[in-house]
C-alpha cells in the first residue's frame, strides 16, 4: 500500500521539464531584450533633444550678444580676411566702434574654430587687446550689411547630426 501511494504522488507531481525550462528563459530574454532597446532609444532621443536644447541657448546668446553690441555701434565695416588669430582662415570678421566715455573703441566678432569671440581691438595695428568667448559650439558666422546699414546676422550652431541655425537683424542706432 505504501509503495502504491509513493507511485501515486510521483505520477501526480506537476514540474517542468527541461524543454519547457528552456523555452521560458527563451521568452524572458526576448521580453528583456525588447525593454532594454526601448530604454536605449529613449534615452538617445533624450539626448538629442539636450543637445539640441543646448544648441539653441547657444545661438540665442550669441545673437543676444552680437546685436546688443551692435546696436551701440557709430561706425561698422564688415570683412572677410585671414585672420592670424583665427584657427580655420579666412574667417568672417565684422569690426566696429562704440564710444565708451566719449572715447571710440574698435571692437570685433569673430568665429574662431567652434568658438564665438568678442574682441577688443587696438587701433595702431588691429590687434588684438582682449577677447572674451561668448559662445561655443558655433558652426557658422554670417553677417550681411545693407544700404541703410543694417546688419543681418546668420549664427549655427550644432554637430555633424543636428545643426541649429537663428537670423536676426539689427541697425545701429549710432549711425549718421
Amino acid at each position: 500500500m505504501i509503495v502504491i501511494a509513493i507511485n501515486r504522488l510521483k505520477l501526480n507531481e506537476d514540474g517542468l521539464s527541461l524543454v519547457e525550462l528552456l523555452i521560458t528563459f527563451a521568452v524572458l530574454g526576448f521580453i528583456i531584450a525588447a525593454l532594454y532597446s526601448f530604454y536605449l532609444t529613449g534615452l538617445r532621443s533624450w539626448n538629442r533633444s539636450i543637445e539640441q536644447m543646448e544648441y539653441q541657448q547657444t545661438t540665442r546668446i550669441a545673437m543676444n550678444k552680437i546685436i546688443k553690441e551692435l546696436q551701440n555701434a557709430h561706425k561698422i565695416k564688415y570683412d572677410v580676411e585671414n585672420d592670424s588669430y583665427a584657427i580655420d582662415a579666412p574667417s568672417e570678421i565684422i569690426y566696429f566702434r562704440i564710444n565708451v566715455e566719449g572715447q571710440s573703441t574698435r571692437h570685433s566678432f569673430r568665429l574662431n574654430g567652434s568658438q564665438l569671440h568678442f574682441d577688443r581691438r587696438r587701433d595702431n595695428d588691429n590687434s588684438i587687446r582682449s577677447s572674451n568667448v561668448v559662445a561655443l559650439n558655433m558652426t557658422g558666422l554670417v553677417f550681411v550689411i545693407d544700404e541703410h546699414e543694417t546688419v543681418f546676422i546668420t549664427v549655427k550652431a550644432g554637430d555633424d547630426f543636428q545643426e541649429i541655425g537663428l537670423t536676426g537683424a539689427v541697425r545701429p542706432r549710432r549711425i549718421p
